[in-house]
């Protein structure tokens, strides 16, 4: 089985850095953010092997970007749950920048990383993991979402310490990055990716 993992496409709330949580379900893609759909669709329709499947999160950004690649492909976008961005809680308002400078306020009372009023990183990484096991185990899919499940997600696909990936700043996807994973004997291996000089593993 071939997942292709992508980051939806640019929005006008990704140019202002403000974390927003679930207010943020209804943001449209920039006029870049379009522009960048339409040229990851027709990477990855000219792409071997090549998406059978087309999975976006609940949000409207990473349906639009979607969209694009599921024409390419004669397929229709499948809406699926637990596949949207992380409750941020009380982190909401904040800055993107803080999620690096102030790492040290993400650390929770019972001693793992998450967001005060929102979610933990443990549960991020639950929902997005069974998200996928719940999508038909012979196809070969793609699935647009977000760079905060995104980057704690694949943690915890590819075995790698959450913590430590999210520390070192790594795993991080821009707008239309994604990566290509295989799964074989139940394991799931990295075997391509299209990223920024930040996604390192």
């Amino acid at each position: 089985m071939h997942l292709w993992l992508i980051r939806h496409g640019e929005t006008h709330g990704n140019q202002a850095g403000i974390l927003r949580g679930a207010a943020s379900a209804g943001d449209e893609l920039s006029e870049r953010g379009h522009a960048q759909a339409q040229a990851l669709a027709g990477r990855l329709a000219a792409a071997s092997p090549r998406p059978q499947a087309v999975y976006a999160s609940t949000y409207r950004r990473a349906q639009q970007t979607a969209e694009p690649l599921a024409r390419a492909l004669g397929l229709p976008v499948q809406v699926r749950p637990d596949l949207q961005e992380v409750d941020c809680g009380d982190w909401a308002g904040r800055p993107y920048a803080d999620l690096k400078t102030a790492v040290h306020d993400l650390r929770l009372p019972g001693g793992g990383l998450g967001f005060r009023g929102g979610e933990t990183f443990e549960q991020i990484a639950a929902r997005f993991v069974q998200a996928l096991e719940g999508l038909p185990q012979d196809q070969e899919a793609a699935v647009v979402s977000h760079g905060g499940i995104l980057r704690i997600g694949l943690a915890a696909l590819l075995g790698r310490d959450i913590e430590e990936v999210w520390m070192q700043g790594e795993l991080v996807l821009g707008n239309t990055d994604y990566v290509l994973l295989e799964k074989l004997n139940g394991e799931w291996s990295l075997q391509s990716n299209r990223r920024d000089e930040n996604f390192t593993i």
